[in-house]
């Protein structure tokens, strides 16, 4: 059978032809997923990847193959371009313990010899997909995280090497970390509250009482109070940071590095002690309730590790809070509220510059609508930009807007710009990177 030419190039985007890591002149072989007339839906390297045929002729030829081959002969911003290998020999299919040698997962390991198995051809692969060098010290370091993690399979070992890539640590425990549903540190903070508060109700030994109060007296000084004075407010803010945004690992280093010190009085510590003295008097369904609360907060924190190296976009920091209305009880009305703060992208800059920095601040107002607040500080100018859930907190937004520009010039800054609409808040996707996430490329085929 016959082909024509070329087929002309349509546009792509450039980060689809990185994901999939092609280059001029390489050979692939491409999965044939499936084709409707001339439009086939092939699968290269775990990429899925749309093809635009000239005519419905070239989807038949296609769609009897389950595999077939072609070489990238060009690679451009604008599109990718692939010409059709006709064999003269059909090709065995592939199966779970046939290994095709164009897979460059296999070739790489074979020619640095190390071991062909299914969980280092699926480490290899993961590697690849985040464009890191397969070398035997990698794999063999990842290997050795996901087996001290327990069953695992191509999802973790994807979030491995997505964290190595991104510069996080990596081990069994920051993947297990990693790998949880995510929880927001309010609504968390919300449920821990109420839990040892039907705790305190009970009747228990005078040190477990004396050790749950103390705890609900510590959290529920980090509950902020909507309404409130800002200076109150923003003292809140500052204990709560101290409280949430630092880490138990944190605090056991410093105690390491000094050990005459005392440990800080308000700390994670309380709620690890806590932990401990609920499970010595039998009190399983609370100490379940802290380790719950602990695991996911050491999740955010594990989100707000700086990576090394920096990426160039910068990096964020965020931290979870919790908001009632002074007039209700924290059981009856409350807000869970984020502030994600942007760091500097200089190598070895670790703090906060107020200069050049970016803040977004979301409060859910219930469980479908968020308000968000997103400045941009540059200099002494910030740049603000308001968006709520429907017209009516846009208006009550634009009312206020007037004693927010004067506080912001109580503190020395002044307002560039500022604009307010409806609509949805960005999505928070957090800091913590995700594995498994399949793009639909489109490239051209010749053939």
């Amino acid at each position: 059978m016959s082909f024509p030419g070329p087929l002309p190039v349509s546009p792509i985007s450039t980060v689809a032809g990185q994901e999939i890591g092609l280059r001029v002149f390489q050979r692939v072989t491409a999965q044939v997923l499936s084709v409707t007339g001339s439009t086939a839906i092939l699968s290269i390297d775990g990429h899925p990847v749309v093809a635009q045929l000239t005519s419905a002729d070239q989807g038949a030829a296609l769609s009897s193959q389950r595999t077939a081959h072609f070489v990238v002969t060009q690679l451009t911003d604008q599109g990718i371009t692939l010409k059709f290998v006709k064999e003269d020999q059909p090709q065995a299919p592939l199966t779970a313990h046939t290994f095709n040698g164009s897979d460059l997962a296999a070739r790489l390991l074979e020619q640095n010899n190390m071991p062909l198995t299914a969980s280092s051809l699926m480490v290899a692969r993961s590697l690849l997909k985040q464009h890191l060098p397969v070398t035997p010290g990698l794999l063999n370091d990842l290997l050795g995280v996901l087996s001290g993690y327990g069953a695992w399979g191509e999802a973790e070992a994807e979030l491995a090497a997505a964290m190595k890539a991104a510069g996080l640590p990596v081990s069994a425990e920051s993947v297990r970390l990693a790998s949880r549903r995510p929880a927001q540190t309010g609504r968390s903070l919300f449920e821990l509250i109420v839990a040892l508060s039907q705790s305190a109700g009970q009747e228990l030994p005078a040190e477990l009482s004396k050790q749950i109060h103390r705890n609900l007296q510590t959290l529920n000084s980090m509950v902020l109070t909507a309404g409130g004075e800002s200076d109150q407010v923003a003292e809140q803010i500052k204990e709560s940071v101290k409280f949430l945004g630092r880490s138990l690992e944190n605090i056991l280093l410093e105690q390491l590095q000094n050990p005459v010190a005392k440990l800080p009085e308000k700390s994670l510590t309380m709620l690890v002690k806590l932990q401990q003295v609920l499970e010595q008097f039998g009190k399983h369904e609370s100490a379940a309730a802290v380790n719950e609360f602990l695991a996911g907060l050491r999740q955010s924190q594990l989100g707000n590790v700086k990576p090394d190296p920096a990426p160039g976009s910068g990096v964020w920091s965020e931290i979870g809070f919790m908001i009632q209305n002074a007039q209700q009880k924290a059981d009856e009305k409350f807000s869970a509220a984020r502030l994600r703060i942007a760091h500097e992208s200089k190598a070895g800059s670790n703090s906060i510059n107020p200069a050049y920095t970016r803040l977004i601040i979301q409060v859910d107002l219930d469980a479908n609508q968020t308000v968000e607040v997103d400045l941009s500080l540059v200099g002494k100018q910030i740049r603000a930009s308001v968006m709520a859930p429907d017209p009516a907190w846009c208006s009550q937004a634009q009312s206020e807007l007037p004693s927010f520009v004067s506080a912001i010039q109580s503190l020395g800054y002044a307002m560039n710009d500022a604009q307010i609409g409806v609509g949805d808040p960005q999505a928070g996707t957090g800091n913590l990177p995700s594995a498994g996430n399949t793009t639909l490329t489109t490239v051209n085929i010749e053939v």
